[in-house]
C-alpha cells in the first residue's frame, strides 16, 4: 500500500564513523532521506538549531564556535493503493570561521528540493526512487553556483511490522566530484513499544526508550558531510567541504501527540571544514574513500568540541493502534 512508503520513509541530511580522510558526504538531507524508517509515523517538519562550544583553530590562538540552522517540510502524496508521489524541500544554513581570510566568518546555505515515487511491490518489497536537485554556496553569487544534482533508490524488505530491512544507493554531484554511498538499515520495534532501534548505514544510529508516555531518552549517532561553493574575498573560486561525527544523548518530550520537542547534548568527532580551490576534484568518492585524491587543503581547521541541538518536529500518526507481534 501507499502508506508502506508514509511508514517507511521521511526525509530531511551524509556520514560515516571513520577519519577525516575516509569521511561520508552525502547532502545533510540524506540523513533526512530515510530519517525515519518503517515506523508508524512521519515527521512532516522539523526546525532545529545547533551551537558547538568555542574551540580554538589548529595551530592558533584564535576561538570559534559553529552555529546550524536546519529546516526539513514533506508532503508525500498517495496516487492509490500502491503508488505515493513524494515531495520535499529542505533548508541548511551553518556559521563558521574559515581562515586565513579577510573575514574568516562565514555563512555557507543550501536548499534541497526532493522529489520521487513510492511503490509497494509486494506484501514484503516497495521501492523509493528520488532526484534531489540542490543549490549549495555562501550565496555571493546568489544560485549561479553551488549547483548539485543527487539521487536515491531504495528497496525495503518488511519481515514483520516490527522488523524491517533497507537496501539502496545513493549518490550526488559533490563540488569535490562524484560520490556514490550503498545503504543498508534496519528498523526494530520492541513487542512492548518501549524500545525502538533504527539504523541507516552509515549515515546514522537512533535507539530511542520509552520512559512513559510524554516521555523518551536515546543515543543518536548521525555522520554528517556536505560541500559548498565559496566566491566570498580570501575564497573566490573555490569550495569548502563539511564532515562531522555526531553522538548525542538526548531526550524527547510530547508536547501533543503531534508536537514533540527534543534536546540533544554530545561529542562532535572527526569534524573538518576544509578549503579547495574549485579546480582541485577527485576521481570518485566511494562509501567515503577518495579515489585520485591529491587536494591541498587551504584553510585552517576548527578542533572538536562538545555541542548541544534543539529540535521541534510535528509528526503525523499513521496508526492508532500498536503494531502486531
Amino acid at each position: 500500500m501507499a502508506k508502506t512508503f508514509l511508514k517507511e520513509v521521511s526525509f530531511g541530511a551524509m556520514r560515516s564513523l571513520l577519519p577525516p580522510q575516509f569521511a561520508v558526504f552525502s547532502c545533510v538531507f540524506l540523513s533526512s532521506i530515510c530519517l525515519l524508517v518503517a515506523q508508524d509515523h512521519i515527521d512532516l517538519a522539523s526546525i532545529s538549531y545547533t551551537s558547538s562550544f568555542e574551540r580554538t583553530l589548529e595551530d592558533t590562538n584564535i576561538e570559534a564556535a559553529i552555529q546550524e540552522w536546519n529546516f526539513n517540510l514533506d508532503l508525500p502524496l498517495v496516487i492509490n493503493n500502491e503508488n505515493a508521489l513524494i515531495f520535499g524541500l529542505s533548508a541548511n544554513t551553518i556559521n563558521v570561521d574559515l581562515s586565513p581570510s579577510p573575514n574568516p566568518e562565514t555563512d555557507l546555505y543550501s536548499t534541497t528540493l526532493r522529489l520521487g515515487w513510492n511503490t509497494t511491490f509486494n506484501e514484503r518489497w516497495s521501492g523509493t526512487f528520488l532526484v534531489m536537485p540542490k543549490v549549495a554556496s555562501d550565496f555571493s553569487s546568489g544560485f549561479r553556483r553551488g549547483k548539485q544534482i543527487g539521487a536515491v533508490v531504495l528497496f525495503t524488505r518488511t519481515k514483520t511490522e516490527r522488523l524491517k530491512y533497507l537496501y539502496g544507493i545513493y549518490g550526488n554531484t559533490e563540488e569535490f566530484g562524484l560520490l556514490l554511498v550503498p545503504i543498508l538499515g534496519v528498523y526494530y520495534k520492541s513487542a512492548d513499544n518501549l524500545f525502538e532501534a533504527d539504523v541507516f548505514l552509515p549515515v546514522r544510529l537512533d535507539l530511542n526508550y520509552s520512559l512513559n508516555e510524554t516521555l523518551s531518552a536515546g543515543l543518536r549517532f548521525d555522520g554528517l558531510g556536505s560541500s559548498f561553493s565559496l566566491q566570498k574575498d580570501g575564497f573566490n573560486d573555490h569550495y569548502v567541504t563539511r564532515a562531522s561525527n555526531e553522538l548525542y544523548l538526548y531526550g524527547q518530550l510530547k508536547l501533543t501527540p503531534s508536537l514533540l520537542l527534543r534536546g540533544k547534548f554530545g561529542y562532535s568527532f572527526f569534524r573538518n571544514f576544509k578549503v579547495y580551490d574549485n579546480e582541485d576534484k577527485i576521481d570518485l568518492s566511494l562509501v567515503g574513500i577518495f579515489f585520485g585524491n591529491d587536494r591541498e587543503i587551504l584553510n585552517r581547521d576548527l578542533n572538536d568540541s562538545f555541542q548541544f541541538k534543539l529540535e521541534m518536529v510535528y509528526r503525523f500518526n499513521l496508526i492508532k493502534n500498536n503494531p502486531k507481534p
